[in-house]
């Protein structure tokens, strides 16, 4: 069965076997889909039930631009994008983000989207709290692009911020 991109729009996932589980992968922005049961069969991971708490009350993100949507809003209303949606069963994808970083997840299906380099941020990882509620109000900023700390240069556009390496033409630089 062929499986869409959450992120990629006109994108379908390809097989790709991560830890000897078959997966789903995107050629374009390499994210990684592990469907139902796939995610407890890689070693040396968070279990999902870590995640599956907090993604029933969790925003989603918008397609378009990653903003976030709150659950009960049906589109961005920043761009009015469509929410991330699950490759098998097309409900909308939960972002639950943790100190190793975000990922997102189906509540329904229990499926697990990572973005680039999600994968790699979860090795090892045992405690899976919650980012603190101040993290977006601290000198600590993420990328929107990659989910990267951004450690030294900043960019803005349309309210996103942006790390040096992902910043989109246009994007002015922000004083930390």
């Amino acid at each position: 069965m062929a499986r869409p991109c959450p992120l990629c729009a006109n994108e379908q996932l390809r097989p790709l076997r991560v830890s000897h589980v078959e997966v789903g992968t995107c050629v374009q922005c390499h994210g990684l889909w592990f469907p139902r049961g796939a995610w407890a069969r890689v070693p040396d991971r968070p279990p999902l039930r870590a995640f599956l708490g907090a993604a029933r009350r969790a925003p989603s993100r918008c397609r378009k631009k990653g903003h976030l949507i709150p659950p009960e809003r049906g589109t961005c209303a920043t761009c009015a994008s469509a929410p991330l949606a699950c490759p098998d069963c097309g409900q909308r994808l939960a972002r639950v983000v943790t100190r190793a970083g975000p990922v997102e997840v189906c509540p329904h299906c229990e499926g697990l989207w990572l973005d680039a380099g999600g994968y790699a941020r979860l090795e090892g990882v045992t405690d899976l709290q919650a980012a603190p509620a101040s993290a977006g109000k601290t000198s600590i900023q993420t990328c929107s692009a990659c989910a990267d700390t951004i450690q030294s240069d900043m960019f803005v556009y349309e309210g996103d911020v942006y790390c040096s390496r992902c910043r989109p033409p246009g994007a002015v630089p922000r004083q930390r």
